[in-house]
């Protein structure tokens, strides 16, 4: 082989890997178990401790740290403010942990990847459900004024089949009284579904449970 193919050759797999890179970027490629990538809490601090910009701290030690092309690219979907901490295949539409080390409260987020679009959080704002029409929900608000729905839920604990077919990831989200630190007095369950194609219908409210 000349020298002329040679550099052809290796023109080819540098297109090919940038073009891989790109694709997940704009969301045209599957999120795998590569993508996954640990934070050294060591680097964080002293990058913080420096005063330097906190979004740029994390893309700075994910590339001196040699996080892979697909761990790069899922800092850029999360705009560079996250990483993915853990990856589980799920069939069509599979299940990652997102870190946000910046955040205040929750840190960890688990997102569905991989369907149409690429990233469902599982985080709810309340106005999306159909709260106020359950009655073990209204009891609740009715002896507790201040009751407050929880948007960053824990799961998912379950996969069903919602109508239609599909997956249905049930998250549980919490029912507070009226604060992050207050008292839990009881869980909404929610089926995040996702029809045969993957494409994301939204959440599910399948009942409320006081505690």
């Amino acid at each position: 082989m000349g020298p002329r193919y040679g550099c052809v050759l290796v023109w080819l797999v540098v297109w090919a890997l940038f073009s891989q890179s790109l694709a997940l970027a704009d969301g045209a490629e599957t999120i795998d178990q590569k993508g996954v990538w640990a934070l050294p809490e060591a680097a964080w601090t002293d990058c913080l401790q420096k005063g330097q910009d906190a979004t740029g701290c994390l893309a700075r030690i994910m590339e001196q740290t040699g996080a892979t092309p697909q761990a790069l690219a899922v800092n850029k979907l999360l705009e560079g403010e996250g990483y993915m901490e853990a990856f589980q295949e799920m069939g069509r539409v599979d299940v990652a942990v997102m870190v946000f080390p910046l955040r205040a409260n929750t840190n960890a987020v688990t997102y569905l990847v991989n369907g149409s679009p690429t990233l469902v959080s599982s985080e709810i704002e309340p106005a999306d459900l159909p709260l106020a029409a359950d009655p073990v929900y209204a009891a609740l608000q009715k002896a507790h004024p201040e009751l407050m729905f929880w948007p960053t839920g824990e799961g998912p604990s379950a996969v069903n089949t919602p109508p239609g077919g599909g997956q249905g990831f049930v998250f549980s989200y919490p029912l507070l009284n009226g604060c992050h630190a207050c008292d839990v007095l009881g869980q909404a369950l929610l089926s995040l579904d996702f029809g045969p194609d993957g494409s994301y219908r939204g959440p599910r409210l399948l009942r409320v449970e006081a505690r």
